[in-house]
This record gives C-alpha cells, sequence and structure tokens, in this order.
C-alpha cells in the first residue's frame, strides 16, 4: 500500500492490514531500542502483549484505522525513558536533575487514599504508538503501566484507591504532553495525543493480571477523559463463571465436546478480556498429545463446527489447537460473523 503526502507527494509505503479496522505498519519498519527496556521492567510477556494491544485498540476511538498508519516510539527512545538507577528519564523520579521524572521524589509524600506512602513508584513502564496521515505526525498514544498497589516503610502492601490513581494519572498526562511538545519540534499543539493507563494487578489472589482504567484525550488546548473498566480472566475460572455466567456455560458445553472428539485427552483452556461488562475477545487453547495428523484433522474441524457454540457475535474468537506443544492450527471468528477463519499447517 502506498500513501501520498504533502504539496509535494511524498510516498510513503505501509503494510496491508490483516483485517479491517486494524492500523497498517509503515514500512520499513523501524525497530526501537525501547524493547530491551520494556523486558527488563516487565518479565511478563502476556502484560507487555496486552499493554500494546490495548493501546492500540484504544487509539481506534481518536484515531481512525483507516486514515493512519503506525509505527511505535519514534519520540521516547530508551534514553528518553531511562530509569536504570531512578536518577533520570521519565520513569526516573522527580529530582533537581531530572525534572521530567515522572514518580515522586524519594522523599515526596503519596496519598494512596489508604495512607501517605514516601516515594513510591508510580509508572513502572511507559509505551508509545505514533500515528501518520502519509508522512505526517497526526496523532501520539502514551500507554503507562501503573500498579495497583505500593509498599510502605514497613513492606505493607497498601492499595491505591481509584480517586487517587486518577487524580496522579490526570497530573502525569498533562506533564507528559507538555514534555513532549516542548521537547520535539515535530510533536505540535495541533498533533493530539492520548494518555492511557493500564493497571497492573499486584493481588497474588487477584484471577486477572491487570487492564487498562483510564485514558484522557488531549487536542490543542482541549482534554476529555473516561475510566475504563478492563480485566483479562482465566477460563475457565471461578471468576468468570461470576463475571459471565452465559459464557461460561457455552465454555463448558464446547470443552466437554472437544474432550470427546478423541477417546484420550484433549483439553481445552482459555483467557477472556472484559471491558466495561462484556467479553471483547475469548481466546481459546485446544491441547492434544501425541496425536497423529489424521486424529488431529478431525480436532480441528470438530473445533471448527462447536465454535457456533458461543452466541455473542460481538465477541472476538480465537483458537490455537497443539499437539505435542506445536501449534498445528490457528481459527478466528470475527465479531457479527458465524464464519470462522481456519489456517492449519498440514
Amino acid at each position: 500500500m502506498l500513501m501520498l503526502a504533502g504539496c509535494a507527494e511524498q510516498t510513503v509505503q505501509t503494510s496491508k492490514p490483516l483485517k479491517p479496522g486494524d492500523y497498517p505498519a509503515i514500512l520499513p519498519y523501524e525497530t526501537s531500542d525501547t524493547r530491551a527496556k520494556h523486558i527488563g521492567l516487565i518479565n511478563d510477556i502476556d502484560i507487555r502483549t496486552q499493554l500494546e494491544q490495548g493501546l492500540m485498540e484504544i487509539s481506534k476511538d481518536y484515531f481512525s484505522p483507516t486514515d493512519h498508519a503506525f509505527q511505535n516510539h519514534k519520540y521516547l527512545n530508551y534514553d528518553e525513558l531511562d530509569a536504570s538507577d531512578g536518577s533520570r528519564g521519565l520513569l526516573g523520579t522527580l529530582r533537581d536533575d531530572n525534572p521530567n521524572g515522572l514518580n515522586p521524589g524519594a522523599d515526596e509524600d503519596f496519598d494512596t487514599g489508604n495512607g501517605i506512602v514516601k516515594g513510591p513508584i508510580l509508572v513502572v513502564d511507559l509505551y508509545e504508538l505514533d500515528f501518520f496521515s502519509g508522512s505526517t505526525l497526526d496523532g501520539i498514544a502514551i500507554g503507562l503501566a501503573v500498579p495497583d498497589a505500593v509498599e510502605d516503610a514497613n513492606g505493607n502492601r497498601v492499595a491505591i484507591t481509584p480517586e487517587k490513581m486518577q487524580e496522579f494519572l490526570k497530573a502525569s498526562g498533562t506533564k507528559i504532553v507538555s514534555y513532549m511538545r516542548e521537547r520535539f519540534n515535530d510533536v505540535t499543539p495541533n498533533v493530539p495525543i492520548l494518555v492511557a493507563a493500564y493497571q497492573l494487578n499486584t493481588d497474588e489472589n487477584d484471577p486477572s493480571k491487570g487492564g487498562y482504567i483510564y485514558a484522557e484525550y488531549f487536542d490543542g488546548t482541549n482534554t476529555t477523559d473516561k475510566t475504563i473498566s478492563q480485566q483479562y480472566l482465566l477460563v475457565p475460572s471461578a471468576a468468570f463463571t461470576e463475571s459471565q455466567p452465559e459464557m461460561a456455560a457455552q465454555f463448558d458445553t464446547f470443552r466437554a465436546d472437544v474432550a470427546t472428539i478423541l477417546s484420550d485427552t484433549t483439553y481445552t483452556t482459555g483467557e477472556a478480556k472484559i471491558e466495561n461488562g462484556s467479553v471483547q475477545k475469548l481466546t481459546l487453547t485446544v491441547t492434544a498429545h501425541g496425536k497423529t495428523v489424521g486424529e488431529i484433522l478431525a480436532v480441528i474441524q470438530s473445533v471448527r463446527e462447536h465454535l457456533s457454540i458461543f452466541e455473542s457475535e460481538k465477541c472476538d474468537y480465537k483458537v490455537i489447537i497443539k499437539n505435542n506443544g506445536d501449534i498445528c492450527a490457528l481459527m478466528d471468528r470475527q465479531p457479527d460473523s458465524q464464519n470462522v477463519q481456519v489456517l492449519t499447517t498440514y
């Protein structure tokens, strides 16, 4: 795909999106040196995926995929984020020699709503997506990873109330936007900036690893914000059954049907992305061991048919089928469709 931009009709090459509603990538894709930073700060690949993929999904409400292509971290590179010792960069602490640090200074009090804690780390990581119309920067999305609790001086876990976290996020969003507009010539006040926050769950008993909780959109001097209720739940689980009883019952039927395809063990697990009370995405993994090609083909065909058990047409269904740990089939059923796309290695 080629996009023309500007009076000189500068040509920008982009990839073709995998499906309608996705952003095309700008080619050649420029790899950011922040990759190592992200891995070092959050080693859970599921959380990193949810952070970046979730930010891209939220961005669609502000930057249309029809009109924009993306790249990441064009501006905020490793050095801009660097907090190796907490002394510098946006991820560092606020101090005289690091006035742009997003985290409170070591002696600064932070009101969690459940008590005062000195110098907590409130911004764990930061992701950046850049959206272009042709060769023109047309928007930026910033994703912040923030905790749901911090430790006090005695090592006790202190939960942060939603109200206090939102106060912090409002102040941080304004600070980030001001920093980018002052720091980078391309980022003029005419470039809208979205700042969204993904909250990490630190409670070991919480069934969800986290989810986006807040977004604020800066367009010139105007700002709008919204709260988001998002979580990722394991399927099956008591939390999922309580949250989504109808789909949980459908999953139980689906799992039982898949288990009867072959006489020995074939089992199904999954993960549900829930936003504002409804399942947006259900990813299922069907695992088998020691099966022949014919047996796996039977599983693939049966799973494709049994996906009709799930009634919601507002959900995106993904299925991964494995044999001996190797992926042998992928399936996809898009929202508002009963058509199941299948890709196999056979």
